[in-house]
């Protein structure tokens, strides 16, 4: 009977064994794969950022030139490396700001991966390479921006939560050619508990529509803070100075993208003490009262904000009425044209209120997409539903 204990435990060591070995050997058997992206993020007047994952640890680089008419290969292209503090950055998500550009200017780009087998002090060993084709294909472009552009135009999506075929039919009829961005106003996940999450609920249908060459802005919902990811959506997005709640202009139009955080006490059942947003919204309070000082603020024509949560217009929750006591107070005395919000997943509009909000808010139905154009003399907003139905159309004369 020990002899065959013995047997038995050897045999299943022994498969154990081969079978680790099967599964390193099919690991390195893989190609390099770029599985995610590119998609485009925070383009200015002088600098882009580009984002892709990888299947394999690598280094990467974005090479680019200011389009001509030659072919790609012409000649030796500049490059732009995924680095920080004068080190490649080896890892599977890749993240590439280009600057110095100029204004006013078309780009063609291609990005590059190549994986580190084996990362040493002497020796490192560098495996292959893969990048998006340009050889029979066309290279991938984006604009910088005019600086003096007195319209835009951008298309906004909520509350999609891990729906692809509905960001797909949303967009299907979008003129991205005199479209500048598309912004996401939060809750495009359910849960961010793995990848899959993120890219198989809303990001590679973004990208295979527009992304790799039209701007994607992201805005946090509260359903973005939870899973055991939740703490690692930076890593996937260039959010400038590393913060959820930043600004970025179009022209003379200045865009403010709010953090409401979660919609619950932080003491709440649901968080298991794990979250810490009152204090986190009131240093956000702080930074938006710097914000509405600036004098790029001040000398904007049009100025709108993008929430998930709205203050007003939803339930009377602990998340909504942080809006209330934080944000509105400072929004209401810096002449905001428009608040655009989700959460709710129902349309509705919160017209103006002397006293209590001094700017309207539009809540977006999660079953639509609001078209939004920017001139110099008012903001349209139309509502289109998934049958192309126009549910509203609002004018706000500047």
């Amino acid at each position: 009977m020990n002899l065959l204990h013995k047997l038995s435990r050897g045999y299943c060591l022994a498969l154990l064994s081969s079978l680790f070995i099967i599964s390193i050997l099919d690991t390195q058997a893989q190609e390099l794969q770029i599985n995610h992206g590119p998609y485009l993020q925070y383009v200015t007047t002088t600098e882009a950022t580009v984002v892709w994952t990888t299947n394999k640890n690598s280094i990467s680089w974005v090479e680019f030139y200011e389009e001509d008419g030659s072919n790609f290969y012409a000649k030796e292209r500049p490059k732009a490396f995924a680095s920080e503090d004068g080190l490649k950055t080896i890892g599977k998500i890749h993240k590439v700001t280009l600057e110095g550009l100029k204004p006013t200017t078309k780009y063609a780009y291609r990005v590059y991966s190549h994986e580190v087998v084996a990362h040493k002090q002497r020796n490192s060993l560098l495996g292959e390479t893969t990048a998006t084709r340009v050889y029979k294909s066309r290279p991938l472009y984006f604009s910088t921006l005019d600086p003096d552009q007195e319209s835009t135009s951008f298309v906004l999506l909520t509350d999609v939560h891990e729906q692809p075929d509905k960001v797909g039919a949303l967009l299907e009829d979008t003129d991205f050619e005199s479209t500048d961005f598309v912004i996401m106003d939060g809750d495009f996940m359910n849960d961010f508990n793995e990848e899959k999450n993120l890219f198989e609920g809303s990001i590679d249908t973004l990208t295979q529509i527009f992304a790799k060459e039209l701007p994607l802005y992201i805005v946090r919902g509260n359903h973005e803070t939870r899973g055991v990811m939740g703490h690692l959506l930076k890593d996937y997005f260039h959010f400038p100075d590393g913060k959820y709640y930043y600004t970025f202009s179009y022209g003379d139009t200045f865009f403010i993208v709010l953090d409401s955080g979660e919609d619950k006490a932080d003491s709440d059942i649901e968080y298991s003490g794990l979250v810490d947003f009152d204090a986190y919204r009131t240093k956000e309070a702080e930074w938006l009262n710097r914000v509405v000082n600036s004098e790029q603020y001040r000398k904007a024509r049009h100025r709108i904000v993008f929430s998930h949560i709205p203050p007003y217009g939803g339930g009377q929750w602990h998340g909504d009425i942080e809006m209330q006591n934080k944000f509105v107070p400072i929004l209401n005395k810096a002449g905001i044209d428009l608040m655009i919000c989700g959460h709710t997943h129902r349309y509705s509009f919160v017209e103006a209120n002397p006293g209590r909000n001094e700017f309207p808010i539009l809540i977006c139905s999660n079953t639509a997409k609001a078209n939004v154009q920017v001139t110099p003399e008012k903001i349209t907003v139309t509502t289109v539903d998934m049958n192309k139905k126009v549910l509203s159309t609002l004018v706000f004369d500047k």
